[in-house]
């Protein structure tokens, strides 16, 4: 039997990032002054790179990850899907922090913002089928 331990390494950011899209931002790129869609070429291949956009409406910078838990933290995409897997691998905080590298204060306080989000918005915090992988 395959130990979730020995799954982290096969989370990529691209796939994470790709995921957490689809999870928490399904309309894609929107400027979060003014509420124009980023549609420019060059702006959404940086929002899919994790970097930061300009509004050609207002102008105004913005950053892929508003509206996700990751939010103005130091946190990767595959690193919080690596999260999600440990937890639903019923890992405690002192597991998940020595297996992420993380304290188990940043640990905690990101599975507060989870529950927090998914609190707010009313859907359970994991998506145990969108974390499955398909072939």
């Amino acid at each position: 039997m395959v130990k979730v331990e020995e799954l982290l390494a096969a989370v990529v950011r691209p796939a994470a990032w790709s995921w957490m899209q689809g999870r928490y931002l399904q309309s894609g790129p929107i400027c979060q002054e003014c509420s124009t869609p980023i549609t420019g070429t060059r702006a959404v291949a940086a929002w899919h790179e994790l970097r930061k956009v300009y509004c050609a409406n207002c102008g105004k910078e913005s950053r892929p990850t508003i509206g996700t838990p990751i939010y103005g933290t130091s946190w990767q995409p595959e690193e919080f899907v690596q999260l999600l897997l440990l937890d639903q691998a019923g890992r405690t905080s002192a597991q998940i922090s020595a297996a992420l590298g993380k304290s188990v204060a940043c640990v905690r306080d990101m599975m507060d913002r989870i529950h927090l989000y998914h609190q707010i918005s009313g859907t359970a915090p994991t998506d145990q089928q969108a974390l499955t992988v398909k072939g």
